[in-house]
């Protein structure tokens, strides 16, 4: 019983997205220490790898995966995005050198990325609770359970073919990598800029997922200070104190009376006959 009772204290948050907040900054730290002598001095080590091959990898690795970016198109019902998939993944299969040439983007068919999180999220699904997943990063119930629903959307999924295993392995391994290095500016300002590093990637990873689902970009410079938690996100104007009345419009738009003011000359009567004046 004190088990339990210790185990649901830890998953108490604050934050309603993230209701085990506990497990997950635990999972958090054991990630910063694999990030710190594992996971990032590879990307580092991927980074110094020469460009041409480099790109060839990642290359290869993203017309492979091609076919899910087309089958989630389809269920968006934007046909014609899917069709500019299937169009990337054919020239590039045969005139790219089976993908390892991006031949498809100096032809105006760019990559995009999409999956079935979301698919899910574009269908009105809820992110769920927020999750960290050692070696994976951050992530939602719905965006895992959609990573997971990718590998069956696969048609490569049910090939068969020699070394696939390898094929596989190397693959997963140049994504991370690849995701991993593209990340690293990112993950350099919110150590460096945050007293809560956890909460801040959790905050941008959000908006992120959000802004990607709504077809927008979202920017690490438009987070909270979590350092003050007093300042506005970038970008936003800052709020009335809580419980201060604004004014109605028709008190800040009438102008004031001229009773209001005792120092103004009151006209004089319409009746009232004028003396001669003097000439200027």
């Amino acid at each position: 019983m004190l088990a339990v009772i210790a185990f649901a204290g830890s998953c108490r948050a604050a934050e309603p997205s993230d209701p085990l907040e506990g497990v997950n900054r635990r999972s958090y730290q054991l990630e910063e220490v694999l990030d710190h002598f594992l996971i990032g001095p590879a990307a580092h080590a991927f980074g110094l790898v020469p460009s041409p091959i480099r790109s060839g990898l990642r290359n290869f690795s993203r017309n492979l995966g091609e076919p899910v970016v087309a089958v989630n198109d389809l269920l968006q019902g934007r046909v014609k995005q899917a069709a500019g998939t299937v169009a990337r993944l054919v020239v590039n299969s045969t005139f790219g050198l089976g993908g390892i040439l991006d031949v498809a983007n100096s032809n105006h068919l760019p990559h995009h990325d999409n999956g079935f999180g979301t698919t899910l999220g574009r269908w009105g699904a809820a992110p769920g609770p927020y999750l960290f997943i050692p070696l994976l990063g951050p992530s939602t119930l719905r965006d895992a359970f959609g990573s997971a629903a990718d590998i069956g959307l696969n048609p490569l999924t049910y090939a068969r073919y020699r070394s696939r295993t390898e094929i596989d392995i190397g693959v997963a391994a140049v994504d991370g990598l690849g995701a991993r290095l593209d990340a690293d500016q990112e993950l350099e300002t919110i150590r460096q800029t945050s007293t809560d590093p956890y909460a801040t990637l959790r905050s941008y990873y959000l908006q992120h997922r959000q802004a990607q689902i709504l077809g927008n970009e979202a920017d690490i410079e438009a987070l909270p200070d979590f350092d003050n938690p007093a300042a506005p996100p970038a970008g936003r104007a800052p709020q009335p104190p809580r419980g201060a009345t604004p004014p109605l419009p028709s008190e800040a738009e009438t102008p004031p009376r001229p009773e209001a003011a005792p120092d103004a000359p009151k006209p004089a009567a319409a009746d009232t006959p004028q003396g001669p004046q003097e000439p200027s």
